[in-house]
C-alpha cells in the first residue's frame, strides 16, 4: 500500500522534511517500510505541496504503527502545520495527535476502508 504524506501551507516543505525526517528515525517504521521523499503523485489532492513522504507499507507493518510515529511527532510540535495522508485515492487531513485522530489515520489504513474522502 502506497501512502503519501504532505503540508501544503506555507512552511508545508518544512512541516514535511521534519515529519520525513521524524519517521526515517522511527525504529519500528524504518525497520518495516522505506520512508522517500518525493513528489506528488498528479491526482490533485496534495495542491501546493512541494514535497511529500512517501511510504510503502506491508503486511509486517501495521496502521497503528505509522498512526503512532504521526501522533509522537506531533505532540513534540503541536503547532505545526496540517498533515494531509493519502492512501489510494483516499485523504484525511490531521492537525492533533488525540485517540481520534490516530483513528482517523487507522481507518484510511484499514484494507478495503470505505473510498470516500475524509
Amino acid at each position: 500500500m502506497h501512502v503519501q504524506l504532505s503540508a501544503a501551507t506555507d512552511d508545508g516543505v518544512l512541516t514535511t522534511l521534519d515529519l520525513y525526517r521524524w519517521l526515517r528515525q522511527d525504529p519500528a517504521v524504518r525497520r518495516h517500510t522505506d520512508v522517500t521523499l518525493g513528489s506528488p503523485r498528479s491526482d490533485g489532492r496534495t495542491m501546493g505541496a512541494v514535497e511529500v513522504v512517501n511510504l510503502v507499507l506491508g503486511q509486517s507493518f501495521s496502521a497503528l504503527n505509522l498512526a503512532l510515529a504521526y501522533a509522537n511527532w506531533r505532540n513534540a510540535r503541536p503547532t505545526a502545520a496540517p498533515v494531509t495522508i493519502t492512501v489510494e485515492g483516499r485523504s484525511v487531513t490531521v492537525t492533533g495527535a488525540d485517540e481520534e485522530t490516530v483513528a482517523r489515520i487507522v481507518e484510511l489504513l484499514r484494507p478495503g476502508a470505505a473510498d470516500t474522502d475524509r
